[in-house]
C-alpha cells in the first residue's frame, strides 16, 4: 500500500516533466501549436488529479486545492477529442460538443462548488449511501460515462484514417500510437466502471477504485504525451516540413520524375483554381491527395519545392487572393470583414487577419481603406 501512496506523487513529477517536453519540443505536432497546447493542458490537469490522489492516500486533506480536481474530472474525454481535432483535422461539430460540455460543466459546478472540499474525504468514504454520498456517486458515473463516450467517439473518428506514405509493419505500429492508446483507454475506463459498480455498496470501497482510476488514466495521458514526443503522425496528416529529418530524407529520395511532377502540379492547380476547394474551411492535405490520386508526401513536397511554402500557407494564399477580389467588388461595402473571411474559407477572423497580413503586408481593413482612397 506504501507504493500506491507514493506512485501519484512520482506520477505528478513525471507529468510536469512531460508537459515541459511537449511545450518546448516539436515532435509529432510540428508547427501545430493548438494540438501542443491542448496536450499540455491534458497533462497538467492529470498532474492535478495525481496530486489529489496523493493527498487522499496520505490523509493530508489540509493541502490547498484538495478535491478541486473533481471539478475538471469530466473534461478528459472532450479534451482528447479537441486534441485529435487539432492533430488530424477530423470532421467534428465542435459547437455542439462545446455547448453540451459547457452546460454540463455549469450544472456540475453549481452542485459541487458549495461543498466544503476539506471534508470531501469524509463524505466520500462514508459506509452508508447518504444523499451527499449518492450525489457524488451519481456525478462520478455520469462523468465517467461521458468520458467513455467521447473517447469512443474520438476513436471512431480516427479509426479509418488513411496512410498516404509507404510504411513497413513496425513503422505502421509507431504511426498508430494514438489509435492504439485510445483503445487501451476505453478498455481501462470500462473495466474501472464495472469494477467500481461491484464495490459501490462495500463500505465506500468504490472511492478506492475512483482514485485508482485517476492514477491509471493519468498514466495513460502521460503515455500519450510520451508518444507524441517520440513518434510522428505525418503518415496520416501533416506537412512535408513536419517530418523528422531522417524520414524527410527517406521520402525525398522517392520524388516524382520531372514529367510526373508537372502533371501532378497541373492537377493540383485545377483543384485549387477550377474547383476552388480552398473555399471549404476543413480542406486539408488528405483531401487534396484524394482528389489527385497521389500520395500525401509527394503533394506536400511538390508544393514546398515549387512554392517554397507549407500546404496551409499554399491554401491560405488562394483564400487571400479570393478575399482581395471580394474587397475590390461592389459587395465589399455590403458585407463585413468577418463575412468575407468565412466566405473564402477561413474559420476565424484572427486566422484571416494573420494570413492576409502575412501575404499582403497589410490588414484587410487597411487594404479596403486604401482601395476606397484610390477610387475616390
Amino acid at each position: 500500500m506504501d507504493l500506491l501512496n507514493t506512485l501519484p506523487l512520482a506520477g505528478a513529477i513525471l507529468g510536469i516533466f512531460l508537459a515541459i517536453l511537449v511545450a518546448v519540443g516539436k515532435g509529432a505536432h510540428g508547427n501545430n501549436k493548438a494540438a501542443k497546447f491542448t496536450l499540455v493542458i491534458i497533462v497538467l490537469l492529470n498532474v492535478h488529479n495525481l496530486l489529489d490522489a496523493w493527498v487522499f492516500y496520505n490523509q493530508n486533506a489540509g493541502w490547498p486545492g484538495y478535491g478541486v480536481s473533481f471539478l475538471h474530472y469530466h473534461l478528459i474525454g472532450v479534451l482528447f477529442l479537441l486534441y485529435t481535432y487539432f492533430l488530424f483535422k477530423i470532421n467534428v461539430n465542435l459547437k455542439l460538443w462545446g455547448s453540451v460540455i459547457m452546460l454540463y460543466t455549469i450544472i456540475r459546478w453549481a452542485v459541487l462548488i458549495p461543498y466544503d472540499y476539506s471534508e470531501i474525504e469524509e463524505i466520500l468514504s462514508a459506509s452508508e449511501v447518504t444523499d451527499d454520498v449518492l450525489g457524488f456517486v451519481v456525478d462520478y458515473y455520469v462523468s465517467l460515462l461521458l468520458n467513455i463516450v467521447l473517447l469512443l467517439f474520438t476513436f471512431l473518428k480516427i479509426k479509418n484514417l488513411k496512410f498516404y506514405v509507404e510504411l513497413n509493419q513496425p513503422e505502421r505500429i509507431s504511426y498508430l500510437w494514438l489509435k492504439n492508446l485510445l483503445i487501451i483507454a476505453i478498455v481501462v475506463y470500462i473495466a474501472i466502471f464495472l469494477s467500481s459498480i461491484i464495490s459501490i455498496f462495500n463500505e465506500g470501497q468504490w472511492l478506492f477504485f475512483m482514485q485508482l482510476e485517476s492514477l491509471i488514466v493519468s498514466l495513460f495521458c502521460f503515455a500519450i504525451a510520451f508518444a507524441a514526443i517520440r513518434f510522428p503522425v505525418f503518415a496520416v496528416y501533416g506537412d512535408f516540413d513536419d517530418l523528422p529529418v531522417d524520414a524527410k530524407a527517406k521520402y525525398a529520395n522517392s520524388s516524382l520524375k520531372i514529367e510526373e511532377s508537372d502533371q501532378l502540379w497541373k492537377q493540383i492547380t485545377e483543384v485549387m483554381e477550377k474547383e476552388k476547394a480552398y473555399l471549404n474551411p476543413t480542406f486539408r492535405l488528405n483531401d487534396l491527395a484524394e482528389k489527385t490520386g497521389e500520395s500525401l508526401h509527394h503533394i506536400s513536397q511538390l508544393i514546398n519545392q515549387r512554392q517554397g511554402m507549407s500546404f496551409s500557407d499554399f491554401v491560405n494564399q488562394y483564400r487571400v487572393q479570393e478575399a482581395q477580389s471580394l474587397l475590390r467588388s461592389p459587395r465589399a461595402n455590403e458585407i463585413t470583414i468577418l463575412a468575407i473571411a468565412l466566405e473564402v474559407g477561413f474559420n476565424s477572423k484572427t486566422a484571416f487577419y494573420n494570413s492576409f497580413k502575412k501575404i499582403t503586408g497589410k490588414t484587410p481593413s487597411a487594404f479596403k481603406k486604401e482601395l476606397n482612397t484610390t477610387s475616390s
